[in-house]
């Protein structure tokens, strides 16, 4: 049984005639009648019922063959696309979505780097808060998006990337500025300055306190991280982010403290798509966060506290 029998077949099942199905793939129907014919002989069996002429009908092999045709057609044509794929896989162009503090904390550095090995793959970054990401993904309008985990959706298969931890932040003068960790529970009275609800990390923050039993006395929520910083800075309240953006943040106001009572850990995950097929272009930059991802873990850990305003 050759390729073409079986998609000159195929066809003919679903046109329910040699006719209309010689017609649909450009061959005389002689020729198409020969092929089935050969496949016929070459499986020994019969494949179409010939004993009505006013009706098509296929043989209950015809059926079989039918149905599981059609799925190790989509298999061939899957892996023809990969093959075409490969060969062509340092061209192309990738659609990413990162929300603008995972951007700052992680793929300032993640981007240049591999634009230096891949120049010929274009990635077009897109910034959005978490939910906005995820929700784009599964729409289809992003290759692939950066989000804080856990996430459960069933829509999206999940590369774990980055992991470190949120941090409290205070003005250096608050009573918590020389802990060396604060409980959730202890910031039941105070202001807090977050990021808004786009961010997954907003939710998340906001779920912690009801769980403990109080509602966070949020006063301001921004899109942007770097304001936050500000405030508190200002003396304005507390913030909570994560600890590798607060880097990139130099103030002399400004003390981190760890959380605890839950511990509340930042781990960032790749999101794709559960349909899309990952080769090419998207497999090479997915495989490449992979082995970035040690080295920039490296790094976070021999982040201090004490270090990160100096």
């Amino acid at each position: 049984m050759t390729i073409n029998q079986l998609v000159h077949f195929l066809e003919i099942a679903k046109c329910e005639s040699f006719t209309k199905a010689a017609a649909k793939l450009y061959i005389s129907q002689p020729a198409i009648s020969k092929s089935v014919q050969l496949l016929e002989k070459d499986l020994e069996v019969k494949l179409i019922d010939r004993t009505n002429n006013k009706k098509f009908k296929l043989t209950d092999e015809g059926r079989i063959l039918y149905e599981r045709g059609l799925i190790a057609m989509e298999v061939i044509n899957n892996q023809m696309a990969y093959l075409y794929d490969s060969v062509k896989s340092r061209k192309g162009k990738i659609i990413i979505g990162v929300p603008p503090v995972m951007g700052t904390a992680c793929f300032t550095s993640v981007i240049p780097e591999f634009n230096i090995l891949y120049p010929e793959i274009e990635l077009n970054m897109v910034e959005k808060g978490a939910n906005k990401v995820l929700e784009k993904v599964k729409s289809g309008e992003l290759d692939i998006g950066a989000v804080m985990l856990p996430i459960q959706d069933d829509e999206v298969n999940v590369t774990p990337f980055i992991s470190s931890e949120n941090v409290l932040l205070v003005h250096k003068n608050h009573s918590l500025a020389d802990r060396e960790s604060v409980s959730f529970s202890e910031l039941k009275n105070e202001k807090f300055i977050l990021l808004d609800k786009t961010y997954m990390l907003s939710g998340r923050i906001k779920n912690i306190c009801m769980n403990l039993g109080f509602r966070p006395h949020i006063i301001m929520e921004s899109s942007q991280w770097d304001f936050i910083a500000e405030m508190v800075a200002s003396n304005q309240g507390i913030g909570i982010l994560p600890k590798p953006i607060l880097r990139r943040f130099k103030s002399d106001n400004l003390k981190t403290v760890r959380l605890t009572d839950p511990t509340f850990p930042w781990n960032v995950a790749l999101i794709v798509k559960n349909d899309k097929q990952i080769y090419g272009p998207l497999k090479i930059f997915i495989d490449f966060v992979k082995t970035y991802r040690n080295e920039f873990e490296r790094f976070l850990d021999n982040l201090d506290y004490q270090d990160m305003y100096q």
